[in-house]
């Protein structure tokens, strides 16, 4: 799934992901497969839906033909346990159509017994899903000190995923190297990790719908929670579980050359789904969009996805460490290169701005001052201890001018920290300096209105004013 589909089309590509829910209740049968006709119903549908939804237009007239000839060869005739009913179809499905997304499913009830032909029958499984899996994290830790590893086995609907996207995404930060291991995702809802690795814009596989006619196009995300890694090596991790949206991210990895891919060839489904509901006991997942790279102008779609270092699944993460650890030596050293060369260049602005702001001389000592923060910012070193540890410098030898413009620079950096405006309000009042002092500590309390300190100092300050 991509996040700019339609909606109808997010939610059934959605649905999908509830079939591998553990811990299910059967649903009792409301009607028998013992009834001839109600099963020749069943199976009618299934192959009216192939017909006329698949996919693969030019194909599906020929795969419902084919499944026909089952029907009529009395293939399902004996078959009454309706789980046994429903495995054989799907084999018989993903047979003909050489689809592995393709399925014809009874309806099932989550492990807390909501009725499964209810309509909040979906929603409840999800949820259960979602907080027995943790959102698709499973693991995300340190190796070897800088090598940060992520273990994720789903992939969830975006805004679901998002808050702890971007408390994993923050926990990698600074990492060297980073390994994102694959190897038992089976897909979900959609590629939200391909932001954080490439530059926006980049457009990534899109998929194209046989209804509409219609190609979405996915691309990486203006916005994102935390900082892009762009440059940082990459390692992902596959195996033959390796499916769908799973398989979309390292596709999109290796075809723009940012990722090595580590392990096993994929699965090899690179079709979007639409959930359609066959009556009270069955459902069905059917291919009804086709993944289309721009770069490749195809997809992986009963291939899957190639590494570039082929080796057994289970062989694949000790592999990625040792090529983890060469290629971060060689990406801290240039990282090394580049902040050291970097902060010799902000000394040079720096002693020039200190030198002109000593002097008065305000409009070319504030442009030395940017030119500072402006390389400081490039280099990611930005935050508010940073500039509070600068500001600390100048505050000791009361450089009244040259302070307050490098604590201005922390409210700028972060205009919604109420503890920046507060450490300016209370360096203006320091300086005796008390009209400045009242504007910001009124901004402090607008940011944080139960900020104590604030309350009593603007207490003490309205009084005198």
């Amino acid at each position: 799934m991509r996040s700019n589909q339609p909606v109808s089309i997010v939610l059934c590509s959605l649905l999908s992901t509830l079939c591998t829910c553990q811990s299910l209740v059967q649903a009792q049968p409301q009607k028998s497969l013992t009834d001839s006709v109600y099963k020749k119903s069943i199976l009618q549908k299934v192959d009216s839906l192939i017909e006329n939804k698949y996919v693969i237009a030019d194909r599906a007239k020929e795969f419902a033909d084919e499944f026909r000839k089952n029907c009529a060869a009395g293939v399902y005739d004996s078959l009454v346990d309706a789980g046994t009913f429903a495995e054989r179809v799907t084999a018989d499905l993903q047979t003909i159509t050489h689809d592995k997304h393709n399925a014809f499913r009874m309806i099932v009830s989550s492990d807390v017994g909501e009725k499964a032909e209810s309509n909040l029958h979906h929603p409840v499984r999800y949820y259960r899903m979602r907080m027995k899996e943790h959102t698709g994290f499973t693991k995300l830790e340190w190796i070897d000190g800088r090598i940060g590893y992520l273990e994720l086995r789903r992939f969830n609907l975006f805004s679901e995923a998002k808050e702890m996207l971007g408390v994993a995404m923050k926990f990698l930060a600074g990492a060297n190297a980073i390994i994102v291991d694959l190897r038992e995702n089976e897909g979900g809802s959609g590629d939200y990790l391909s932001s954080y690795f490439l530059p926006h814009p980049t457009q990534l596989t899109g998929c194209y719908y046989r209804e509409g006619k219609d190609l979405q196009e996915s691309w990486t995300s203006r916005i994102i929670e935390g900082e892009r890694m762009l440059d940082v090596p990459l390692f992902v991790l596959t195996s033959k579980k390796t499916f769908s949206a799973a398989e979309s991210f390292a596709y999109d990895m290796k075809v723009r050359k940012r990722a090595t891919l580590v392990g096993d060839t994929t699965k090899g489904g690179a079709h979007d789904v639409g959930y359609f509901k066959i009556d009270d006991q069955y459902e069905m997942y059917l291919s009804i969009g086709r993944s289309v790279n721009p770069v490749t102008h195809t997809n992986w779609e009963g291939i899957g996805v190639i590494p570039d270092v082929y080796v057994p699944a289970s062989a694949a993460l000790d592999t990625a460490i040792v090529l983890a650890r060469k290629y971060a030596g060689q990406f801290v050293r240039t990282k090394d290169a580049q902040l050291s060369q970097g902060v010799e260049r902000m000394e040079i602005h720096l002693a020039q701005a200190e030198q002109l702001y000593r002097e008065n001389n305000a409009v070319p000592a504030k442009a030395s001052l940017d030119s500072v923060f402006h390389i400081a910012g490039k280099l990611g070193l930005i935050t508010e201890f940073f500039i509070d540890v600068l500001a600390y410098n100048y505050y000791s030898e009361k450089s009244g001018n040259i302070l307050f413009a490098v604590l201005k620079k922390n409210v700028e950096f972060f205009p919604e920290s109420s503890t920046a405006f507060e450490t300016l309000a209370s360096t203006y009042y320091d300086f005796g300096k008390e009209d400045l002092a009242l504007e910001y500590y009124r901004k402090v309390l607008e940011l944080d209105p139960d900020n104590k300190n604030a309350q009593k100092r603007l207490k003490t300050l309205s009084r005198k004013n």
